[in-house]
C-alpha cells in the first residue's frame, strides 16, 4: 500500500480485517485495523498560519478595541436603559471574539510557533479535557517537521470527545513518523493512526 503525501489533514485509508499489519518507518503493526492520516502540505500550513495572524492580529484586535471603545461608551451613558443594551452588545461583541481566536488556535496553534511542538499539543489536550501521554524525540524538530506535524496531531485532537486518552509518538526528523493512539469514551477498544512526513 502506498503511504499517502501531501494533502490538507484529512484521514485517508485504513486497513482492517485479516489483512497484514501495516508497515510503518520498519515497525510491523499487528492492531487489527490502522488508520493512515494526512499531514498538511507545507503550503496548506503557512496558508493555516497566515489566516491565524489575520485572525489574531486583524479581526480579533480591532473588535478587542471596539470592545473597549464601548465600554467606555457604557459607563458614561447617563440612561439605564441604553447603557443596558450597550452592555449586551458587548456581551456579544466578546464572545464573537473569544469563537474567532478559537478558531484561529485550531487553524494554527500559536503556542506551536513561539514554544514548539509538546507545549502546543499540550495546549490543546488540556482544552479538550483530553488525557495526552506524548512521546516526543529529545531535540525539537526543525520549523517545517514540527509545523506540519503539530498541524497533523493537533487536527486529530480535535476530532476525539472530552475524556478521551491519547498516546502520540513521533520519530525521525527528516522522515517524520507519527503513531497515535486513542481510546474514546465508550469504545469497545483503541483505534491506532500512523502518518509519514517526508521534510526538508
Amino acid at each position: 500500500m502506498s503511504l499517502p503525501s501531501g494533502g490538507a489533514g484529512t484521514l485517508v485509508c485504513a486497513r482492517t480485517g485479516n489483512q497484514a499489519g501495516a508497515v510503518c518507518g520498519g515497525e510491523r503493526d499487528t492492531a487489527r485495523s490502522v488508520t493512515w492520516l494526512r499531514a498538511p502540505a507545507r503550503e496548506v500550513a503557512r496558508l493555516r498560519c497566515d489566516l491565524e495572524k489575520t485572525l489574531h492580529d486583524g479581526a480579533a484586535a480591532n473588535m478587542s478595541a471596539l470592545a473597549l471603545q464601548l465600554g467606555l461608551i457604557s459607563m458614561a451613558a447617563d440612561d439605564p436603559d441604553t447603557e443596558a443594551r450597550i452592555d449586551a452588545a458587548l456581551a456579544m461583541l466578546r464572545g464573537t471574539i473569544d469563537e474567532l481566536r478559537g478558531l484561529g488556535r485550531v487553524l494554527y496553534p500559536p503556542v506551536l510557533v513561539s514554544a514548539g511542538l509538546e507545549p502546543a499539543l499540550r495546549s490543546v489536550a488540556e482544552r479538550r479535557d483530553l488525557r495526552l501521554r506524548l512521546d516526543l524525540p529529545r531535540r525539537e524538530l526543525g520549523v517545517e517537521a514540527r509545523t506540519r506535524t503539530g498541524l497533523l496531531v493537533t487536527d486529530h485532537l480535535h476530532t476525539l470527545c472530552p475524556g478521551s486518552a491519547v498516546d502520540v509518538r513521533v520519530r525521525g526528523r527528516k522522515l517524520v513518523r507519527v503513531h497515535i493512539t486513542d481510546e474514546q469514551p465508550g469504545q469497545s477498544r483503541p483505534r491506532r493512526h500512523r502518518a509519514v512526513l517526508r521534510c526538508g
